[in-house]
This record gives C-alpha cells, structure tokens and sequence, in this order.
C-alpha cells in the first residue's frame, strides 16, 4: 500500500499529462490546421501523441526527440532541427503548467485579468515572438504562440 501512495505522489508532483486540440495558422498559405492529441509532461521526457487527423508521436528528452510515424517509422531528429523542436517543447511544456509559467528566467510576464502575456528572451525570442495564456483559477486553458514569420499556434486544453 505504501509503495502505491508513493508512486501516486510521484506522479502528481512530476508529471501532467491532458488532451488538447492544436490549431497552427501558417502565414504563407493562409491555412489553418487542426490536430488532436495528448501531451504526456514526465520528469524525464516528453511525450506528444497526434491522434487526428492522422497518428504521429514525439518524444523529448533531455538530448534526443524522435518522431514516429502512422506507419511506425522512427525519425531521430540532429543538429539544429534536434535543438529547435527541444527548445520549442520545452517551451509548450512551461506555458501549459500554471506553476512554470511563473518565475521562468526565459521570458518576461505581464498580466490582464486572466490572460497573461509572454514575451520571450534569447533563444527561444528567435523560434517564438510571444504568447498569450489564458488561465482559470491557477490552470492554463489555452495558450496561443506566436512566430516571427506570422505563423501561430494554438493549444487548447479539453
């Protein structure tokens, strides 16, 4: 029994996980798409899980992202683009955790009413100009980043 009660405390101080809806705007088509899916915040990966339109999962960790495909096709992710999508879920990681999103030496905070905005310093200013967290009684809802090329992206908590 005790060895549950541990593991139960584990998780709920090291881990969060919920479904979401992404919309990505992509300036230079004037599209916008729609995936579902379920992120999984452990304390040593992160696991995203596109289920719609069409199954794709990615895992980070503290070195590696790799992105398997519908067809169970493993991509390992190098160099710049390894580094960017590292940096860029490490970011989406923070902006849907309340408790991250606050004191965070990687971005400067400003708050009206329940929407906060954020802007961000160094590298992550060169991926992400901003974002917006909505938030209710100390919980993200949603969030929305913005691009330096006028692309978005918007994760809405289900």
């Amino acid at each position: 029994m005790r060895f549950i009660v541990i593991l139960a405390l584990h998780v709920a101080l090291f881990a969060s996980s919920y479904n979401f809806d992404e919309y990505k705007f992509v300036k230079a088509v004037s599209t916008e798409f729609k995936n579902s899916g379920h992120i999984d915040v452990q304390k040593d990966k992160t696991v995203i899980v596109y289920s719609e339109p069409s199954y794709k999962k990615i895992v980070k960790t503290d070195t590696n992202v790799t992105i398997e495909d519908s067809s169970k096709k493993l991509y390992h992710l190098k160099g710049r683009a390894n580094f960017y999508a590292k940096t860029f879920i490490g970011a989406m990681t923070r902006l849907g955790d309340f408790s991250k999103l606050k004191g965070s030496s990687d971005f400067d905070i400003q708050k009206d009413g329940n929407t906060y905005f954020v802007a961000f310093k160094g590298d992550l200013a060169d991926q992400i100009t901003k974002a917006e967290v909505y938030v209710k009684d100390s919980k993200v809802l949603n969030f929305k980043m913005f691009m330096p090329n006028g692309d978005t992206i918007k994760i809405v908590k289900k």
